[in-house]
Formats: C-alpha cells, structure tokens, sequence
C-alpha cells in the first residue's frame, strides 16, 4: 500500500530508488516517487512550520487504530514518521527561543547605542568648550570636523525655461528648473517682435510664476537669472508663447 505524499500526480512506493532516512537509529527505507497521486492536497510548500506540526499531529492521531491501513504496509513506518515529527517540532521550539533571545539582544543594542550617543555628544560638546576655536586641538581629538562653507560664487542660468499659454486671458504660466544657492528669481518679459528693451516682470522666490496683463493675440519674450549671494547670475534662453 503507497503512501501518497506531497504535491498532486506524486505518490512513494517501496521501489528502489530514493532513499529515506539513511541516519539514525531506526532501518532506513527505500522510496521512490511515482506521478499517480490526485486525491490528496497537501500543500506543503505553501504551509507553515506550525501549520505542518499540526497536520503531522493530525495524521498520526488519525492513523492510530486505522485499519484501512494495517502498520506493517505503512511507508515510512510509524517510527519514522513519529521521529520526523518530533524532530520538527523539537526544531521549531528551538528557533523560537532563539529569536527570543535575538529580539531581546537587538533591544539590548539599541539601548546601549543610545547612552553611548549621549555620552559622546557630551564629550564632543566638553572638547569645544575647552578649545572653541582652536582647530588643530579639536582635530586631535579623533572626532571629525565640520568643513568650512564655500561660497557659491556667481549662478549658472536657470535651465529649461518654458512659457505655457493659461487659460485666463492674457496670462501665461511660466517655470524654470531650480539652480542651486538661489535665494531668489528675476523675471523679465518684452514683445518679441521689433526687439524692445526689456522690462522687469517679477521677482520671486519660487520657480513658477504667471504673467498677468498681456495683450491677448501678441507674442511675449521672456527670460529670467538666479540671484544668490554673491549677486544675480547670468540670463536664461528666451522662452516664447502667445498671450491668449
């Protein structure tokens, strides 16, 4: 009599093949695996350790006093079966333990990272106290140091500048891609045909802005610089668009 195992369209017999349990103190048996199983829905790869423990617990209640299946035709034996379930269930205790223990370690580790930030915060702050402004001194002391700012020097011109027609009447949206160290932005506008001056639009301190006021039908020129602190940078390309 097979004893069907595992997945669907798999079942093991006492055919040469597989061996089971070759260690230990109880007589191996010799498997093999055969694709006729289809009653049988065990699921074993989707099942949990526990969930496993409890249908090994099931199976063995079950079986007991079965005459369906007589032990002498079981395969595995009772022995091996029951000593694989001990063993697993050995297993899982085992690890729960240990990853009590494992928890209670990382807390453990937190805690004392945390009074070791205190006291080094402290002894930092004592070194400066003792020795505010000589570097030299403070460089001795194994902590590393802050490095001095560079100035930002003259910006760049805000990339990407895009001129969108809105659907108010005589505005359009304008934007810029960011430049780093700005504190703010000059916007400038003109007519586009016949190269007027150019005239001050807004300064804001965001990279989008609406141009409100225009005539509705004519085409606007606009361009607009980062101002930083070592002053305003250079003037980005002309963007155009249609007053609406």
């Amino acid at each position: 009599m097979p004893l069907r195992f595992d997945s669907p369209g798999q079942r093991y017999d006492s055919s040469p093949a597989l061996r089971y349990d070759s260690a230990g103190p109880v007589p191996a048996v010799t498997l093999v695996r055969n694709r006729t199983m289809t009653r049988f829905k065990l699921e074993l790869k989707q099942k949990t350790v526990a969930e496993k423990i409890a249908l090994g617990a099931n199976h063995i209640t079950s079986m007991t006093g079965n005459a369906a299946y007589p032990q002498p035709t079981r395969v595995p034996t009772d022995a091996q079966f029951q000593a694989a379930q001990d063993d697993l269930v050995a297993a899982d205790a085992a690890a729960d333990v240990a990853e009590t223990v494992w928890k209670q370690k990382v807390q453990d580790r937190k805690a004392k990272e945390e009074a070791w930030d205190t006291v080094c915060t402290a002894r930092a702050n004592n070194c400066e106290a003792v020795t505010p402004n000589d570097l030299v001194a403070l460089a001795s002391t194994g902590f590393p140091l802050r490095t001095a700012p560079e100035p930002v020097g003259t910006l760049p011109a805000p990339g990407d500048l895009r001129a969108t027609s809105s659907d108010m009447e005589g505005q359009i949206d304008l934007r810029c891609n960011a430049v780093k160290g700005a504190s703010s932005y000059e916007w400038e506008c003109r007519l586009h045909d016949g190269n007027p001056p150019w005239s001050s639009l807004k300064t804001s301190t965001t990279v989008r802005i609406s141009a409100t006021g225009l005539t509705p039908g004519l085409v606007y020129a606009f361009r607009v610089r980062a101002i930083g602190s070592a002053g305003p940078g250079a003037w980005s390309d002309e963007a155009t668009e249609r007053a609406p």
